[in-house]
């Protein structure tokens, strides 16, 4: 082979190298957003696992003291906040989930610091405080959707879903149509154990596909690389 064929052939396999890489690179932009907030994982599985324990709680000691009740969910809302404070700080900056985390840290903090100190003015709230917490775990569940949807998985309407009942569960609290405060304690503990194993399968589906995706980008670029050294070769 020539010195210019030699060049020549060495000039397209560089394009090819760059054309490649601008793949792979746009690949991973589509997704990087989704893949930082599911590096938190052990933030999400313990709160979902959190939110399960107190539903169960509530569900079968359900007359228990609303004083405890308030103690209980200013600590547990405190305890979520700091959760939420240590994704903040894991997640590269820049992304829409480093967002979402310091809003969620910022709400979850001020509500229960302000139960925490004003139990009894709080009592009669219970319910719409629930029922925030539920609505902004719904608007969570729905971003996981949307990602299980762009990412062509089967059963991203099913995420949809889940995300759209545990909305409108919170929507139920802040209605509160529940004379007794019982009956309200028994029914937010439902809904809490709803919204913990909801949140765990919408978790686990996206972790999924995120996986899948590294896969075959990883692939992808093996592939590549293997047809370069054949040209070469």
């Amino acid at each position: 082979m020539t010195e210019a064929g030699a060049e020549s052939k060495l000039k397209v396999i560089g394009r090819g190298s760059c054309v490649m890489k601008d793949f792979v690179q746009k690949r991973k932009l589509s997704f990087m957003g989704h893949k930082d907030g599911l590096q938190s994982m052990a933030s999400v599985v313990f709160t979902a696992l959190f939110c399960i324990l107190c539903g169960i709680v509530l569900f079968v000691w359900p007359d228990m003291s609303a004083r405890i009740v308030c103690m209980v969910l200013g600590a547990i809302l405190v305890l979520m906040g700091v959760i939420y404070l240590v994704s903040f700080f894991s997640t590269p900056p820049g992304t829409f989930m480093k967002q979402i985390h310091l809003a969620l840290t910022i709400v979850f903090v001020v509500i229960g610091v302000w139960i925490l100190l004003k139990p009894d003015f709080v009592i009669s709230l219970i319910p719409v405080i629930m029922g925030i917490i539920l609505i902004l775990h719904g608007l969570y569940d729905l971003q996981q959707a949307v990602y299980l949807g762009r990412a062509k998985y089967s059963f991203w309407w099913l995420a949809l879903v889940f995300a759209g009942l545990t909305i409108a569960l919170g929507g139920v609290l802040l209605w509160n149509p529940f004379e007794a405060m019982s009956v309200a304690i028994k029914v937010i503990g439902i809904f809490l154990v709803f919204d913990g194993l909801s949140d765990l399968w919408i978790f686990s589906m996206a972790r999924r596909i995120t996986r899948q995706i590294r896969e075959a980008v990883a692939e992808s670029m093996e592939e590549s690389l293997r047809s370069e050294e054949d040209i070469i070769d």
